[in-house]
C-alpha cells in the first residue's frame, strides 16, 4: 500500500524558503568578494607585486614577489593559505597550523580588510575599483596595503 501524500503546512513551506533564500545570499555576496586582488609597483631598482586570491568556497591563497637590484637573495616569495569570512564589509581571514609548511610560511591570522565596491545605486558612469584594504594584522607590513579587484 502507497503512503498517503501529506500538503506541506504554512510553517514548513516557509521554511523552506527561508533556507533557499538564506543560501542563496550567502552564495551571492561570497561571489561578489571572491575573485584575485593585486598591488604592483614596478620601480627603476625592481618590483613588488601582491596576488591574494580569495576562493568562493572561503579559502584563499596569498603571495607577494619582491625582486630589486642589490637585494640579497635578489628574489624573494612569501606565501601563505587558509579560509575568509565577510561579515559586514569587513574580511576576516584565518590560518590554520596545518595550513602552514615551508612554502605557505605566512600566518594572516588577525588579519582584517575592508571589502569597497561601487553601490548598485551609485548612477555615476565613474569607475570604482572594487578593493581591499587591510587595516589590521599581525604582520605589520601588511597593513594599509590596498589590493585591486582583477
Amino acid at each position: 500500500m502507497l503512503p498517503r501524500y501529506s500538503k506541506p503546512t504554512h510553517h514548513e513551506t516557509d521554511t523552506f524558503f527561508l533556507v533557499i533564500l538564506f543560501q542563496t545570499a550567502l552564495f551571492s555576496q561570497s561571489e561578489t568578494v571572491s575573485g584575485t586582488y593585486q598591488l604592483n609597483f614596478e620601480g627603476s631598482n625592481g618590483i613588488y607585486n601582491e596576488t591574494l586570491t580569495l576562493y568562493s568556497d572561503s579559502s584563499f591563497e596569498f603571495l607577494s614577489y619582491k625582486k630589486f637590484d642589490g637585494m640579497h637573495p635578489p628574489e624573494s616569495y612569501t606565501h601563505g593559505k587558509g579560509t575568509w569570512e565577510l561579515k559586514k564589509n569587513i574580511v576576516y581571514f584565518t590560518t590554520t597550523e596545518s595550513a602552514l609548511d615551508s612554502k605557505h610560511t605566512l600566518d594572516l591570522n588577525n588579519t582584517e580588510a575592508r571589502f569597497s565596491t561601487k553601490s548598485p545605486r551609485a548612477k555615476s558612469s565613474r569607475e570604482t575599483p572594487t578593493t581591499l584594504r587591510v587595516f589590521k594584522s599581525d604582520v605589520e607590513w601588511l597593513v594599509g596595503r590596498n589590493l585591486v579587484k582583477e
